[in-house]
Order: structure tokens, then C-alpha cells, then sequence
């Protein structure tokens, strides 16, 4: 009997020892100081852009699209193995032309979105990340059409909220480290702004903006936005080549709005580090990185 208390005894005072060694070690993990490089890129979109606007015109134009946009990246700061960040913003022209090649019109538009997605625990392929989350987005601007006497401008204006999703593959050409990526963007439901199909740009300027302001999901509105990108690794910046494309549908007030969008994608990618320079680097560093 004596044993036996002796060993209960013992197990205790084990488990208690074990105990306080696991919490003493989750303790230095947790000390650890979490740093989370952002990674930013810059891109100069070129390519084709094509367009029907029939509050302008029923005649599709097309032309050039020039567009340059930044991107960054980074770990969330609430959950950073989990979730990662997202902020985009653009600045695009298009320069397009009717069939006969005889009037142009000119839009330049600006578009901000941010991003939040989670990593998902699924591990197809190795170097294989998925990623699943939604988007909010501003896109603002107009088109404006020289030759037109009533309507000499198109305004633009979308605010949305949707869903995202990303599968990048980080990978070797002989010791070249690549990263190959795919995201989609596509709104759910927004608000948009387009005047009646009789509603003259003249009556807008005067403060008739009866029926312009309107509720936006997939019946009256559909958007997708692909961006392909490969991202070749050549030391502390990578060099980005890509294709994207633009699909937008209206549908409303009498009015329909088609525009595609194809262009080729090149920039540059980099990361960056915030560190305290007076401080150093902390001893104890955990490094959680948002894409490679």
C-alpha cells in the first residue's frame, strides 16, 4: 500500500513536471517575435480592350488598354499562419474606336480593392497553397465621347463586395525558383451608378439622378476579374509576366454595358521587411511569409 502511494506519488509530481515544461516551453515559442514581410509588386497591364455602352452608343469600340497597378501582400496581423491580406489599386486608359474608325472615345478609371483570404489546410501538391476569402472593391471613373452633342460622358461607378480565391505553386526550373499563381475575383453584390437610357448627361449636371444609383448582383450586374501570373525569383527581386482578363455585364434602366478587357502582365516583385533599426533584429524571430 505504502508502494502504491509512493508510485501515485510520483506520477503526480511527474505530471505536474511535464506540465509545467510544456507551458514553459509554449511560453519561449510565444516570446518569439512574429515578423510578417510584405510582398509588394508593380505591374504595367497592356492589351486589348473592347467595349458597348448603349447609353452612348450601340456600337461596340475597341482599342488599346494601358493600365499600371501595385499590389501588396502580407500575413494578418490577428492570424498570421492563417490569413493573409490583400490590398490592390490601379489606374487604367482605354483608347478605343468605333467600327469605321472615325470617333474615339477615352475612359480612365481607377480601381482600389482589399482583400482577405485564408489559407486552406489542403496539401495536394508540394510547394501547392490554396487560398479562399472575400473582397471589397471601388471602381470609379468615366468614358467620355467627343462626338456625341446630349451624352458626352459615361460615368462609372461601382462599389462591391465578393468573393476571391488564389492557388499559387511555388516551384524549379534547374535552380531558378518560380512561382506560378492564379486568382479570380468575382463581385456578389454591389451598388452601381447608371442613368435611364432618355436621361441626357445635360439633366445629371443639373441634379436629375432619378433612378441612377442602383442595387447591384447577378441579375443586373456580373463581373470577373482573372489575373495569371509566374513570378521568376532572381534574389532579392523577381521579375512578374502574366495575362489578365476583365469581363464586365449591365444590365439595367434600358441600358446595357459589355466591356472585356485583355492584356499582358509585367512587373516586378519584391519583399520588404519593417525593422527597428536602432533595435536590431530580435534574437527569436518567426518568419511567416504571405506567398513564397
Amino acid at each position: 500500500m505504502v508502494m502504491c502511494r509512493g508510485v501515485v506519488r510520483a506520477l503526480f509530481f511527474l505530471v505536474l513536471f511535464v506540465a509545467g515544461l510544456s507551458y514553459v516551453t509554449a511560453a519561449e515559442q510565444d516570446d518569439s517575435v512574429v515578423l510578417r514581410p510584405a510582398d509588394i509588386s508593380v505591374m504595367l497591364n497592356f492589351g486589348k480592350s473592347g467595349n458597348i455602352d448603349t447609353y452612348l452608343s450601340q456600337l461596340r469600340y475597341e482599342g488599346k488598354r494601358m493600365e499600371i497597378r501595385a499590389e501588396f501582400l502580407r500575413a494578418a496581423k490577428f492570424s498570421p499562419e492563417n490569413w493573409i491580406g490583400r490590398v490592390e489599386a490601379a489606374l487604367s486608359y482605354d483608347n478605343i474606336r468605333n467600327p469605321a474608325g472615325n470617333n474615339t472615345r477615352h475612359t480612365l478609371l481607377a480601381d482600389v480593392g482589399y482583400g482577405l483570404m485564408r489559407r486552406l489546410d489542403v496539401h495536394l501538391l508540394p510547394g501547392l497553397d490554396l487560398y479562399a476569402g472575400g473582397v471589397a472593391g471601388f471602381n470609379g471613373g468615366v468614358t467620355y465621347d467627343p462626338r456625341n452633342s446630349n451624352n458626352v460622358c459615361s460615368p462609372q461607378i461601382y462599389l462591391n463586395l465578393g468573393i476571391t480565391g488564389m492557388v499559387a505553386y511555388s516551384f524549379k526550373i534547374g535552380k531558378l525558383p518560380v512561382t506560378a499563381r492564379y486568382q479570380p475575383e468575382i463581385p456578389v453584390i454591389g451598388a452601381f451608378y447608371l442613368p435611364d437610357y432618355d436621361q441626357s448627361f445635360f439633366e445629371m449636371y443639373l441634379g436629375n439622378y432619378k433612378d441612377a444609383v442602383n442595387f447591384g448582383w447577378w441579375k443586373n450586374r456580373f463581373d470577373i476579374d482573372n489575373l495569371l501570373t509566374v513570378d521568376l525569383h532572381f534574389g532579392a527581386a523577381s521579375l512578374r509576366v502574366g495575362y489578365r482578363n476583365e469581363f464586365t455585364t449591365v444590365w439595367e434602366n434600358n441600358i446595357s454595358v459589355r466591356h472585356t478587357v485583355h492584356s499582358f502582365v509585367f512587373g516586378i516583385a519584391w519583399e520588404a521587411l519593417r525593422v527597428n533599426l536602432r533595435k536590431g533584429m530580435p534574437d527569436k524571430v518567426k518568419m511567416i511569409q504571405a506567398l513564397y
